[in-house]
């Protein structure tokens, strides 16, 4: 999906450029490949802020609903973000390729979390992190396991 905005203009949301190369949901893991360009790298060389929590945002909420469907099929893992970070860690250059390794790291449905780790292919570098925790809402009445266990 294109936006129709110039590249100078920084509007992140679906229309990310990453392309997903992997997953595993049932493990609660996904691979994203981006190339990274000019208007991905913020003003202190890093990569853009807005982007990294955006694409946090959007493929760990993915993740997490897709992990949890796959471990408990009879419920609904309807979630509000209470905690989202992003950090840019490394100087990258445009045309730099790299991974966004998101991992499920707490699937319970209470209070699912979930990180994603922008790196260059062979890990050496790590250019920007990612934590991302939900809270899961009963709105439509189902009841999660950490739900029940409490009543």
């Amino acid at each position: 999906m294109s936006l129709g905005l110039a590249p100078e203009h920084k509007s992140f949301g679906t229309d990310d450029d990453t392309v997903i190369h992997e997953t595993d949901l049932e493990r609660g893991f996904m691979v994203l490949k981006l190339r990274v360009e000019e208007h991905h790298i913020g003003t202190g060389g890093t990569l853009d802020e807005g982007l990294v929590a955006a694409i946090a945002d959007n493929y760990t909420t993915y993740l997490l609903i897709a992990h949890s469907l796959v471990l408990h099929p009879e419920l609904m893992p309807i979630s509000v973000s209470v905690c989202l970070s992003a950090q840019a860690l490394a100087p990258i250059c445009p045309g730099t390729p790299i991974d966004i390794v998101c991992r499920v790291t707490n699937a319970d449905l209470d209070k699912p979390h979930a990180t994603a780790v922008f790196q260059d292919s062979l890990k050496r570098t790590v250019y920007a992190v990612a934590s991302h925790t939900k809270h899961t809402k009963d709105v439509l009445g189902y009841q999660t396991p950490a739900v029940t266990s409490k009543l």
